[in-house]
């Protein structure tokens, strides 16, 4: 298999496993009457996707999962800002990562997910909610900070895993260290 088509078929499941823990396993959890907070895995092939695969079709992967899970399972009206932050998820780690020099050590893995789910997740969606629902930025802040303190060493420690357990399946080279 060449390094493009391999690269092609690993986007495909990482799209489909980020729509299967996005849609179908994901949890809405409302916050003053709004559909305001997802608690799900589907960040985790995103990060995956961008970290195996690179920024660019890390942000694909991102993009075409919201594009196509919406209609799958809507959960809400559509809002293209989500599409722009399900990209940015995609981008921002294989972004971030080529700035780590000494592989995906714990603490690397960590700023690098703790950077992404900020910008994304407490800054980015929750603009995106407020604008959606009229509602006021702040109010909706403090849910998201505590599901993020909880989702992002979930999210290092399954990354890392991942990359650890899984490299006779993804390859070299990876820029991860044991």
């Amino acid at each position: 298999m060449t390094n493009t088509a391999r690269r092609i078929a690993f986007a495909g499941s990482f799209i489909a496993l980020n729509i299967v823990l996005t849609r179908v396993l994901g949890q809405i959890v409302p916050i003053a009457g709004l559909p305001a907070l997802r608690l799900s895995f589907g960040e985790i092939p995103l990060f995956l996707s961008s970290i195996i695969l690179g920024p660019m079709y890390g942000a694909i992967c991102g993009a075409l999962a919201d594009l196509l899970g919406f209609p799958i399972n809507p959960q809400g009206p559509y809002f293209p800002g989500f599409t722009l932050s399900a990209a940015l998820a995609g981008f921002l780690p294989g972004f971030m990562g080529k700035l780590v020099k000494k592989g995906w050590t714990w603490l690397s893995l960590t700023i690098v997910i703790s950077i992404t789910t900020i910008i994304i997740s407490m800054i980015l969606n929750t603009l995106w909610l407020s604008m959606m629902f009229d509602k006021a930025f702040l109010v909706l802040v403090p849910p998201r900070i505590i599901a993020s303190l909880i989702m992002i060493p979930i999210y290092v420690i399954v990354i890392k895993l991942f990359l650890k357990h899984f490299r006779f399946i993804i390859g070299e080279p990876l820029n991860e260290s044991k």
